[in-house]
């Protein structure tokens, strides 16, 4: 299990690939995001995109899984402070594989809880080409494998 402690300023992780089918889009976008371009091929092909594309909250969606099956589910993670930067920076579109990845920005002890460090990610996806699609900046909270000289889990154990 990954805590505080083991999230290096600089350290850059891996979170995988996902492939974006046409149904995969249109699914989505009947749940959360109806606009035609995201819905309507047809009606996609008239839109300034020229063609069906992804919603950029499902661009993010796909990537938010990404980085919890990689690297969040199996930490101290203890949530999220929020998103401070959210951008969709060029068109998904069916077939396009989001290869994402994390790099640690900040790493800091909380101000008022010794048990509890904060860390600042940089959240980005690439298309196969390599072209950058989404970014997010994120400060989420996690346990401290280590207090005062005390094994985090003992301490938690003690409580």
């Amino acid at each position: 299990m990954r805590h505080f402690e083991h999230f290096r300023v600089g350290g850059t992780y891996e979170l995988g690939t996902t492939r974006l089918t046409s149904e995969d889009i249109m699914d989505y976008a009947r749940a959360w995001d109806p606009m035609p371009f995201h819905l309507d091929p047809e009606a996609a092909a008239r839109s300034p995109f020229g063609g069906l594309v992804a919603s950029g909250w499902h661009t993010g969606a796909v990537v938010m899984g990404q980085f919890v099956r990689a690297l969040l589910a199996d930490s101290a993670c203890q949530g999220s402070y929020g998103m401070d930067e959210v951008r969709f920076l060029r068109p998904v579109r069916p077939g396009d594989e989001l290869r994402g990845r994390a790099t640690v920005e900040e790493a800091a002890p909380h101000p008022r809880r010794p048990d509890t460090g904060t860390i600042r990610f940089v959240v980005e996806a690439d298309n196969q080409q390599g072209e950058p699609v989404y970014r997010m900046r994120t400060r989420l909270l996690f346990g401290r494998a280590e207090t005062s000289g005390t094994r985090h889990e003992d301490a938690v154990a003690r409580r």
